[in-house]
């Protein structure tokens, strides 16, 4: 009987050391074949960057040529629609990678450094995918799910597209000094009206040889007029060069009035008026993100922007083209709003892909197709966001 235990006790032995040799090796595989996937994934978006690459040449040629446009137009339209389906086919495949590591994990089927290792390549792919997004845009090429929108997909985009530039990106702010307390002209929206107030001056330095007036109302005291220029100087720095190169001055005064900008025709004049309540209490406090960095980016537009592109032929026909507006704010006030609402999403779509998310990069293409491509054609230098 102990001997025929014994028998049972080996059988169960073998059986359980078989069982699990075959559990390992089960899983060896599945480990293997997702790395298999991986690399093969990998050879096919190195092989996309090429084609893109190959793409952004011809299209790049054909703005410089008038001579069967519209046939060769038909024929880019086609292999962007291909290869924007290239990219959706990928991103939806490392979604699928990253649930099955998921659930390989959760069931405990594979190691948490098998898990890190192959979750690591994943995000390697999916920066390479944001790279080529983000490098094809910068050089003209837009890849997208055209959408058919007939209405403005939003009220506003400073408030209803995601938080765009965060306080840690780069800045080109350099230095500040303090020149005392000077007589200004302000625009104070609280009366509304242009006064000259004594403020506090400025004068803060970027990097880009460009420089900007901070003038502070002296009902700020000096203490308080040094933590505004402390505090906004950097956010200012991380404007796009040709976003700043007109604004003569900000102005600061207290109060709930919403932000503005105003200028002469001959831009001598040039000046943003942020009243600091407003921005404390509405802007920076949001739930879903602190806006002034996205709220400089729109008032900047009508400085540095809007004065070369309103009433430009080329600019309205990119907009009859486009057939629509991106907000409604923009569509009620097409000729003094469309493109400081517009041009936030420009620098989203161009240099921060990986910001905003596939379906969003969707929308606003299909709205603003043809007014990106007119930005384009500026050639403005905002460099500091690549």
């Amino acid at each position: 009987m102990k001997n025929y235990k014994v028998l049972i006790l080996l059988f169960f032995f073998v059986v359980n050391s078989c069982s699990k040799e075959d559990e390992i090796n089960q899983l060896n595989e599945t480990i293997v074949n997702l790395q298999n996937d991986i690399a093969q994934l990998n050879s096919q978006i190195n092989d996309f960057s090429s084609q893109v690459n190959q793409l952004t040449i011809q299209n790049n040629t054909l703005s410089s040529q008038v001579a069967d446009a519209t046939t060769q137009n038909n024929t880019l339209s086609s292999q962007i629609d291909d290869l924007n389906n290239l990219l959706n086919g990928f991103q939806d495949q490392i979604q699928e990678y990253v649930a099955q590591i998921q659930v390989l994990t959760e069931s405990n089927e594979i190691l948490e450094s098998d898990n890190n290792s192959l979750n690591t390549q994943l995000n390697n792919l999916q920066d390479q995918l944001y790279t080529i997004q983000s490098q094809s845009a910068v050089d003209g090429l837009y890849l997208f799910n055209n959408i058919e929108i007939l209405e403005p997909p939003f009220a506003g985009t400073m408030w209803d597209l995601p938080d765009l530039i965060k306080s840690s990106d780069y800045t080109i702010y350099s230095t500040s000094s303090y020149q005392g307390i000077e007589t200004r002209l302000f625009y104070d929206k609280s009366i509304p009206d242009f006064i000259n107030y004594p403020a506090h001056v400025y004068i803060v330095n970027f990097g880009d040889d460009l420089s900007i007036d901070f003038e502070i109302y002296t009902e700020f005291t000096l203490e308080e007029a040094d933590n505004i220029e402390q505090k906004y100087a950097p956010l200012i720095g991380q404007l796009g060069k040709d976003l700043r190169r007109n604004i003569k001055s900000f102005e600061f005064l207290k109060g709930e009035e919403v932000a503005s900008a105003q200028r002469t025709d001959d831009l001598n004049y040039a000046n943003i008026t942020f009243h600091t309540d407003w921005l404390n209490n509405i802007v920076a406090t949001r739930p879903d993100g602190d806006r002034t960095e996205e709220l400089l980016i729109h008032e900047s537009a009508h400085l540095s922007i809007d004065p070369y592109v309103y009433r430009q032929q080329g600019w309205t026909d990119a907009v009859n083209l486009d057939g629509n507006f991106l907000s409604t704010y923009a569509k009620d006030n097409p000729d003094s709003e469309d493109i400081a609402e517009t041009f936030q999403a420009y620098i989203a779509v161009k240099y921060f892909p990986d910001r905003i998310s596939n379906s969003l990069r969707d929308t606003i293409l299909s709205v603003c197709l043809n007014r990106f491509k007119y930005f384009d054609s500026l050639n403005l230098d905002l460099s500091i966001y690549k």
